[in-house]
């Protein structure tokens, strides 16, 4: 079996002989960036490592224009990149990764079914940072197939072929329907503890309800209902909460500007931090320190 040379897509991890899908393996650095990235055909990148953050600029399909993107890469998340996909630039910086990528060529998904395989959907374009349980399974399960570790033969690469084919056509292709969110009560206790995370790490950034939602993967919505269930509180109460505590443990240095600690607790200005506090704790910032 011949294997290609690594470059910047990663390095083959199957070759012609290989009875399923075509996979590539890609190991990057803490930080880096890559330019120019095009995909032929449809791809889906299985992240593992990190936590690293990203930004990518990439060609929206339908306008032609160049959009950028950043969010925060953890392990087990999917980018899936249709075919003509472009990509700019993609700038990362964390710790060390590895991406495992799976090709859609229109020659194996006509191979592996006598029934049409959309792939995904080219007029949505990229997306990024995606969780989906079941594709990542099925990837890592062809993963073990072509690095030999547990070899079932052909038949069994071919069915997890067509089963992750099958699935990403269905579920994220043209004519899928928008995947209705899971009936869920409560976000888990893994799920809230990297949403905690995720807040006491970006506490002096300005997040939305869009960029929490992202962190276990729900729709913005549905993630604020959750996140009700499991904190007792909305998002923005439990955040601005957290901003305030971590703002009197910074007042009780003196030595640091109230300004200062107005930017590290994440408020646009020393003049909306002292409103606020005043409103959750009763007197200012001030009065607080000298007390």
């Amino acid at each position: 079996m011949e294997i290609e040379r690594p470059s910047k897509y990663g390095a083959a991890l199957t070759g012609s002989d290989w009875p399923g899908l075509p996979l590539r393996i890609g190991h990057l650095p803490e930080s880096g960036s890559v330019e120019e990235l095009s995909t032929d055909t449809d791809a889906i990148l299985v992240w593992t490592g990190g936590p690293s953050e990203v930004t990518v600029v990439y060609r929206e399909p339908l306008t032609g224009e160049d959009r950028e993107y950043s969010f925060q890469r953890r392990s087990g998340m999917i980018d899936l990149l249709p075919a003509g996909t472009f990509m700019k630039s993609v700038r990362y910086q964390g710790a060390s990764s590895t991406c495992v990528s799976v090709n859609l060529p229109r020659s194996c998904l006509e191979a592996l079914s006598s029934e049409e395989l959309p792939g995904l959907d080219r007029d949505r374009g990229p997306q990024f940072g995606i969780i989906d349980a079941h594709v990542l399974d099925l990837v890592q399960r062809l993963q073990g197939q072509a690095e030999g570790r547990t070899p079932l033969g052909a038949l069994y690469t071919q069915s997890l072929s067509l089963a992750l084919a099958s699935y990403i056509s269905a579920r994220y292709g043209p004519r899928a329907e928008a995947p209705a969110p899971p009936k869920t009560p409560s976000l888990t206790p893994a799920q809230s503890e990297q949403v905690k995370n995720f807040i006491e790490q970006k506490l002096d950034k300005n997040f939305g309800l869009l960029d929490l939602a992202s962190v276990v993967g729900y729709s913005p919505d549905h993630f604020s209902r959750l996140f009700k269930q499991a904190f007792e509180q909305s998002p923005h109460q439990y955040v601005l909460s957290r901003r305030i505590e971590r703002a009197r443990a910074m007042l009780r240095d003196v030595r640091i500007p109230i300004a200062e600690i107005a930017s590290a607790c994440g408020f646009s200005n020393q003049g909306h931090f002292t409103t606020v506090f005043k409103q959750r704790t009763g007197i200012t910032p001030g009065v607080y320190r000298r007390g």
